[in-house]
């Protein structure tokens, strides 16, 4: 009787040992960028596990995500991973269930980048899911790979009005359209954009303006990469106003001081597109001031000329 108990154990230990885990791995070969999206949507990523052999086998999945120069970007933590059991039916897993973000282990730039921006660097990895066992993490079958790229998000391009561009201080009053270029690569969801228009105040300059003074347009914009500003101001009086001094620029500098002295009777404005995601987040923080705002550009407006009234002898 013992003899028969220690074969069945040997046999159970067999096919234990010989059991393996076969899995399925669905990639979207462009996922988004932030790694937090990964887990909240299904069609990022796809793990199917075949159904078991009849044992009650249990087994954790090990997470890794490779560079394009072979660096281990990340890794899950095997520790706090999910153990889950081979059933009858097959499995459908989720990136939520197999590699949720906050098991995840990154090192180096990689780990910088996702803590100052959410994001890993643009590039080429290969994420490799291998089930192991959880008692000692030892590999039940080959590691499954799949490829995909994390593109460089490229922030909108200013078109209309175009830089130092002079509007008509009469058509400007009715309306001034604005034009750019959308967000690319282009997502999964509909980017808000955020337009801002300034006013550049006598001795300022734009970047001043944009951090200093209230915004005489705010608008956010959803899907569209156009809009159309209704003003409503008043351009007449401010032809009085002097916006600049070319005088005070060294004599040297003609060409600067020319151009001061067409536009020094016109009002300065600068604008921008702030670009936002389903969350209300920037769409990408990496570009320089972490708030996804396009290089600003700066138009005027030629006022419109108030003329004195007529001398009546």
């Amino acid at each position: 009787m013992k003899k028969l108990s220690t074969f069945v154990l040997a046999l159970f230990v067999t096919a234990s040992a010989a059991a393996q885990v076969k899995l399925d791995v669905v990639l979207n070969p462009a996922p988004p960028a932030n790694l937090s999206e990964w887990g909240a949507r299904r069609e990022v990523l796809t793990v199917i596990v075949a159904p078991g052999p009849g044992l009650a086998l249990q087994f954790k999945i090990k997470v890794e995500i490779i560079a394009a120069d072979g660096t281990t970007a990340g890794t899950n933590d095997l520790s706090r991973a999910q153990i889950f059991t081979m059933q009858s039916t097959p499995q459908i897993l989720t990136a939520m269930e197999v590699m949720p973000i906050e098991n995840m282990i990154f090192t180096g730039k990689y780990k910088s980048s996702l803590q100052r921006t959410g994001k890993l660097p643009s590039g080429n990895y290969t994420l490799c899911l291998t089930p192991v066992r959880p008692q000692d993490l030892t590999p039940m079958a080959q590691p499954v790979c799949k490829p995909f790229f994390l593109a460089t998000t490229q922030l909108p391009i200013l078109m209309k009005p175009y830089d130092e561009q002079v509007l008509d201080g009469k058509s400007a009053q009715t309306a001034i359209t604005f034009r750019w270029t959308p967000v690319t690569p282009r997502t999964p969801n509909l980017v808000t954009y955020r337009i801002q228009v300034f006013e550049v105040l006598e001795h300022q300059s734009p970047v001043q303006a944009l951090r200093a003074n209230q915004p005489l347009l705010d608008q956010e914009v959803f899907g569209t990469t156009q809009f159309i500003w209704r003003p409503q101001l008043s351009f007449i009086k401010a032809a009085d106003i002097t916006t600049s001094n070319p005088d005070t620029y060294p004599a040297k500098d003609k060409a600067k001081k020319e151009k001061d002295s067409k536009t020094k009777d016109m009002l300065r404005f600068v604008w921008t597109i702030q670009s936002l995601d389903s969350h209300g987040d920037p769409v990408t923080r990496t570009d320089g001031n972490g708030e996804a705002r396009s290089e600003p550009i700066m138009f005027f407006v030629d006022p419109v000329k108030n003329n004195p009234p007529k001398k009546v002898n």
